[in-house]
């Protein structure tokens, strides 16, 4: 079978590889031909090269809705647009970012350049204008990244009496512009990786009224290193209303991860749950994701743990469960069971009714779940393995996806070139799925 075997929580890992004679740039500009410039971009471009130069060369954002290198908006609400433009122009001295930036503004009908500033990074990012808080003006928030791209950096702007004004820099990991207490403003919530013996953290930037910053910052987990993933959900408050949180996955090793739910409600960043070695707790693989998995609103985290029947001792291949934890009071309570193929990008989760009574072993190319017995052990530390229950295979070859169907496969997703398949076992067995049960309990990701 020219299949793809799944890639376990417990098993994954991450292979890089380097083409020769091959240089692949993140540059936008590297990789697509830049679009023809509007007859207005025209306009702005020779203001430019008025000001700076014809040798200058256009820098585009990365990523974003904003990915021209020309941002044209009324940034000071006067009804008339003012114009951003990323470029780089040579420079005499080898130590000056040639990234710049150079706003333009309009006089008469005519784009006239007003001022240009130096960029903060090598390579712009992200370009954003959004109001943030509670004040009402328009905020340019421009992202940029280092040369070597590990670090990032963000400024805000907003232009006021012919100036573009700074009113933050910073630093971080992670940035992400979101209505984090959902009161209908935005706020800048970003992460930074920990840097001994400073700790990894998150903070929230949110503008008052008069347009000053309310800076909100929190010490994660000291075994987190950096920030791998936010997600946004809800918590159930006491009196059972739902309110916004903010669910971080933290790298806490090469390929561990842990999970630390915050919350952020009156112009303050709180953590209401964090591991603790004296309970429950979320360490895990870090290919496993923080993610809804019911569709209710609310995320569960992920937890592993051996396979029902086995022993920790078992010299025998073991595969790894991944439980699914809510959080409540600040403590995790366990809602499902599953397997999660990392690689493949499937969670299969469990039914209730094979709660301590089926596991799962990988023969050849395919997970199979069997009904154990859960009072009996091999000796060597495996379980019992009574009937197979269920098959599940990942292929990417549409004859082998046809022939699997045409022996009672059922084809339970295509996607991005993956087959995914299952073959309903045990007949006449209360343990067995119904084909409703199997849709439902697949979710590709």
């Amino acid at each position: 079978m020219n299949g793809k075997i799944p890639l376990l929580c417990g098993m994954s890992a991450l292979m890089t590889f380097q083409l020769p004679a091959c240089n692949f740039s993140a540059s936008t500009e590297t990789m697509l031909t830049p679009p023809r410039l509007t007859a207005e971009q025209e306009q702005i471009y020779q203001a430019l090269q008025s000001a700076a130069g014809s040798q200058i060369s256009l820098k585009y954002p990365k990523s974003g809705e904003r990915l021209s290198a020309f941002t044209v908006e009324d940034l000071d609400g006067d009804g008339t647009d003012e114009a951003i433009v990323f470029y780089e122009a040579g420079r005499s001295g080898t130590e000056e970012n040639p990234l710049r930036l150079c706003l333009l503004d309009q006089r008469g009908g005519k784009w006239r350049t007003v001022s240009e500033y130096p960029a903060a990074g090598a390579e712009i990012e992200r370009v954003d204008i959004e109001r943030l808080g509670e004040n009402k003006r328009k905020n340019l928030i421009l992202r940029y990244s280092y040369v070597d791209g590990a670090e990032h950096a963000a400024t805000v702007y907003h232009y006021e009496d012919g100036a573009l004004i700074q009113s933050l820099s910073v630093t971080y990991s992670m940035l992400e512009i979101r209505d984090l207490n959902q009161d209908g403003t935005a706020e800048i919530f970003l992460t930074n990786t920990a840097k001994l013996p400073v700790p990894a953290s998150a903070t929230v930037y949110a503008l008052d009224a008069e347009g000053n910053y309310v800076r909100s910052p929190l010490d994660l987990p000291e075994n987190f290193t950096d920030v791998i993933r936010a997600a946004y959900g809800t918590l159930p408050a006491a009196d059972g209303t739902p309110i916004p949180a903010i669910y971080l996955d933290g790298s806490t090793g090469a390929n561990t991860a842990q999970t630390a739910v915050l919350t952020y409600q009156g112009q303050t960043l709180s953590a209401v749950y964090t591991d603790a070695a004296d309970r429950l707790n979320s360490s895990r693989p870090g290919g496993c994701q923080t993610m809804d998995i019911d569709g209710d609103g609310e995320l569960e985290i992920p937890g592993s743990s051996l396979f029902y029947g086995y022993s920790g001792t078992s010299e025998a291949p073991q595969l790894s469960m991944t439980n699914w934890y809510s959080c409540r009071n600040g403590m995790l309570i366990r809602e499902y069971a599953s397997y999660y193929a990392v690689q493949e990008g499937y969670v299969f989760v469990m039914p209730e009714r094979w709660e301590k009574k089926v596991t799962a072993i990988q023969e050849n190319e395919e997970i199979v779940f069997y009904e154990i017995d859960p009072q009996l052990q091999n000796t060597e530390g495996t379980p019992v393995l009574l009937a197979p229950l269920l098959r599940l295979a990942v292929v990417n070859d549409p004859l082998i996806a046809d022939a699997m169907q045409s022996e009672g496969y059922l084809l339970l997703r295509r996607q991005n070139g993956n087959y995914y398949l299952g073959a309903i076992l045990g007949e006449g067995n209360p343990m067995r799925l119904l084909e409703s049960e199997l849709l439902f309990a697949m979710q590709v990701l």
